[in-house]
């Protein structure tokens, strides 16, 4: 979200049609203030997430009249325009980024501190964007714990500076005139603009993993929908043409208005970008082409608006780590976020975006006899390499632990997030790293032609040590059919039809797969069940159709990031706690679905082939669930087991693999 604006602040004059527009600034302003409102949870910015796209299209109208213009007048050069956007973003970011980074070496756990240091190690390569979608699956880390979630924009952004004035610059090239040059970059910026808005609603409606939000691919329609607006306004003037008849004042109000409703409505953040990202890029489109309200006695050009406009960039930059650190220290202290917090956070956002403004973006970007182009980049190389340096100290270190008190080790090695057997574990577009249809646990198949599959989400994936270690005990040779986020269902028998179209189709291909052939004999199905219909269902099929069910009872349910609140509760004590309680209530052992799952399973009480794994006699006894027991966390965050505790379930699926086997013997028997 770079500050894109040519002159050096708000008093800058309009002295010629590309000049500094006070409208535009006024519109930085107001996608500044959407986006605070809305990560600070303040009422009437539901939909401030739209801030950024507007800002997208701002970047893409100047970027893009800059390029033309350069073109045009024969001085354009990739590089030169490279250093100017360098000049511009890169000395307030790796202010604000070496600033995360010093705070988290106080506050932030090893773990944590080196996903955060590869993360601010990317936003200072302007690739924070892949980055942060590499790591946004389920077991990702929560958006409250990334200083520097924001940074995605940056880095999209940045990569429009590259390909777009190349794309510009190379069609130029092979057009033969400068008014054929202006036309021949429309069609090439309208071509990849609908190409992108066409995969952008694609990709919205079928990727279940959101992936296209971080994604210059899909979001490259929105800065070329203010691109589109500027080579039509270089090509009128090169033509002698007449203004556009959208320079009016209704146009600009409806832009206005609609970029308000965006910001106001509570519009879906699932399948953003998508058609109604088309909204407030229309609004913002309207605003810009619509070229009012830029005279200095106007509304918009009031100097706290324009204020707000020049510091927005660094107010960006700022109030996410703010809000991040800000509610860690919070919460270490027990104190709720009221709106006496949120508005000093506000007023820290403002406060540091201004200082940073007057002290780092103007000094490089005005003082040039002193910030030459050499002194900048050996600055910024010089800065970049010590950084890489550190954080590769910081992994040789496993990220600096004698920071923290030692009782809080625990806690971290709990919240290592990765899912046992990752690479088997399929995503939610049912995709995984490893090739063959379903990995292998347990004994080979030579061992005992008995075979198991464990089916499910990651509430099943989450007992795979203990199944695994159970299964090799037993001779049993095993399957995974596990996919994050979605549970086990015969499709179009549950009432499933929400569900995504991926896991409904793995749940299909899966059972088709189990009932094609004898073996596997033994399912063993775990999920985060919503209603005990949908074990029903599948139970009765697979028991109809001759197979074992070893059916995983659900857990617990108390509702908070455990390690988290561990983490809290022992530095608010100042000492380790080793062991942590509570109260078996009907809520933390959710009473009402487990009796509702006893009721419908009640009828297959003497059938054999049906073996019921209970998980909370091992962490539940005398009316209290163990959270915390000799030291350890048993979960590792607010529902999944920890992998430091998962085999100490190792004897509930030792017994029901035996009670498997047995009734799988006497089966046969009775068929002989």
């Amino acid at each position: 979200m770079g500050n894109t604006g040519t002159a050096p602040g708000a008093a800058g004059k309009q002295a010629s049609p590309d000049g500094f527009r006070l409208d535009i600034n006024a519109l930085r302003a107001l996608s500044v203030i959407a986006v605070v409102g809305f990560h600070f949870q303040i009422p009437g910015f539901a939909g401030g997430f739209v801030g950024v796209d507007v800002f997208l299209v701002i970047t893409g109208y100047l970027m893009t009249t800059k390029v033309l213009n350069d073109l045009r007048r024969d001085r354009f050069s990739l590089w030169t325009f490279a250093m100017m956007r360098m000049r511009r973003i890169y000395p307030a970011l790796a202010v604000a980024v070496a600033a995360s980074v010093f705070i988290g070496w106080f506050v932030t756990l090893p773990g944590e501190y080196l996903k955060h240091l590869l993360q601010a190690l990317s936003a200072l390569a302007f690739v924070s964007n892949f980055a942060f979608n590499s790591d946004s699956g389920y077991f990702a880390m929560a958006a409250q714990t990334k200083p520097l979630l924001h940074t995605w924009s940056l880095s999209l952004e940045w990569q429009f500076y590259v390909w777009m004035p190349l794309i510009a610059w190379l069609v130029w090239r092979l057009a033969s005139r400068a008014t054929s040059g202006i036309r021949a970059v429309t069609i090439a910026l309208q071509v990849f603009a609908v190409l992108s808005l066409a995969w952008c609603l694609w990709v919205s409606q079928h990727d279940a993993m959101g992936s296209s939000f971080f994604s210059l691919r899909a979001r490259a329609w929105e800065p070329l929908a203010g691109g589109l607006i500027a080579a039509a306004e270089i090509r009128r003037r090169a033509e002698g043409a007449k203004a556009s008849r959208l320079e009016s004042p209704l146009i600009a109000l409806a832009g206005w208005v609609l970029i308000a409703g965006c910001t106001v409505y509570p519009l879906p953040e699932a399948g953003w970008p998508g058609m109604l990202t088309i909204l407030p890029i229309l609004g913002a489109a309207m605003v810009v082409a619509a070229r009012q309200g830029a005279g200095e006695g106007s509304l918009l050009g009031l100097s706290p608006v324009q204020r707000i406009g020049d510091w927005s960039y660094s107010i960006y930059l700022w109030h996410w780590p703010i809000w991040v650190f800000a509610l860690s220290w919070l919460a270490v202290r027990g104190y709720e976020v009221g709106s006496a917090q949120k508005i000093a956070m506000v007023l820290a956002s403002l406060a540091l975006g201004a200082l940073s403004y007057r002290f780092v973006e103007q000094p490089v970007r005005t003082q040039r006899d002193f910030w030459t182009l050499r002194r900048l980049l050996t600055a910024s190389s010089v800065s970049f390499a010590v950084f890489a340096g550190f954080v590769s100290l910081a992994f040789l270190t496993h990220g600096f632990p004698g920071r923290l008190p030692e009782y809080l080790l625990p806690a971290e090695l709990a919240r290592r997030t990765n899912t046992p057997r990752d690479e088997c574990f399929r995503n939610a577009n049912s995709t995984k790293q490893t090739t063959e249809t379903y990995c292998s646990f347990g004994s080979t198949w030579a061992v005992r032609k008995v075979s198991a599959i464990l089916w499910g989400d990651s509430f099943a994936n989450q007992y795979l040590e203990p199944i695994s270690q159970a299964a090799l005990g037993n001779g049993i040779h095993g399957l995974i059919a596990t996919q994050s986020g979605c549970r086990a269902f015969i499709d179009d028998v549950a009432g499933n039809a929400g569900d995504p179209p991926p896991c409904r189709q793995f749940n299909r291909s899966t059972l088709d797969f189990v009932l094609a052939k004898a073996e596997p004999s033994i399912v063993v199905l775990g999920s985060n069940w919503g209603s005990a219909v949908e074990i029903s269902a599948i139970t009765s099929k697979l028991l109809a159709a001759g197979k074992t069910v070893v059916l995983i009872m659900p857990l617990l349910n108390f509702g908070f990031d455990l390690p988290q609140r561990w983490i809290e509760n022992q530095i608010r004590a100042g000492k380790a706690i080793d062991e942590w309680k509570v109260e078996a209530g009907p809520g933390v052992t959710m009473r009402p679905l487990r009796d509702e799952i006893a009721r419908v399973l009640d009828r297959y009480r003497d059938n054999p082939r049906l073996v019921v794994v209970d998980p909370q006699s091992v962490v539940c006894e005398q009316g209290s669930c163990y959270l915390v027991r000799n030291g350890q966390a048993n979960f590792r965050d607010t529902a999944h087991i920890s992998n430091v505790n998962a085999s100490q379930y190792r004897g509930l699926f030792d017994a029901a693999f035996r009670a498997a086997l047995r009734a799988g013997t006497d089966v046969e028997a009775k068929k002989d």
